[in-house]
């Protein structure tokens, strides 16, 4: 496996690289990351908090990462690197990623091509993972995205909880999850999908 973080060196936030790839190699082994798989990490350093974003995907048998700098920044002092933050943004990133690989998504749409109802399903179903692995995950942020996609009713709550919970999900179980909380029937975003707010 070969792991690349771009930039580097860092310019716009004192951000070290070789401690990022450090991160990412433990985030692979603790989420059991497809050995034979080389991960691109790439951080956008002139988005800061709070524009966050990340995008996972898989391109000729590479995992093509994506995060705003912002994504990595600790909440209580701009432009300074948080550990937390990054540990698990980049667990829920490879997560998403090995379920393109191995985990019944491999059908799924590139990110930017995902509606917001399908990938805040995705993004549930990920950070419960992430949750479950000890890292700092706010549950009570993830419940407001999703409702703000799925809706704000019981049967948006009950996908949740059900989403949150899955030990194992796949593609198919998403969609039909949009189609129960009528997900499907929002208009696709305007915005890039890697500017949605994705923090920690």
């Amino acid at each position: 496996m070969t792991i690349t973080v771009t930039p580097d060196p860092f310019h716009l936030v004192p951000y070290d690289a070789d401690e990022i790839r450090s991160i990412i190699e433990d985030c692979a082994a603790q989420v059991d990351f497809p050995g034979g798989i080389d991960i691109a990490l790439r951080i956008d350093e002139g988005l800061p908090h709070p524009i966050l974003g990340t995008n996972a995907d898989v391109v000729d048998g590479v995992a093509q990462l994506f995060a705003s700098g912002g994504n990595f920044e600790a909440r209580n002092k701009s432009r300074t690197f948080s550990e937390v933050h990054a540990r698990a943004e980049i667990a829920h990133m490879l997560l998403r990623a090995k379920d393109r690989i191995s985990g019944g998504f491999e059908s799924a749409a590139a990110d930017a091509d995902l509606s917001l109802g399908e990938r805040q399903a995705w993004d549930t179903y990920t950070w419960g993972r992430v949750a479950r692995l000890g890292h700092n995950v706010h549950q009570q942020k993830r419940i407001y995205d999703f409702r703000m996609q799925h809706g704000f009713s019981d049967a948006s709550d009950a996908a949740f909880e059900r989403l949150w919970a899955a030990q194992s999900m796949t593609w198919d179980g998403i969609r039909e999850i949009c189609a129960e909380t009528g997900a499907d029937d929002r208009p696709m975003p305007k915005t890039p999908i890697d500017l949605l707010r994705q923090g920690v």
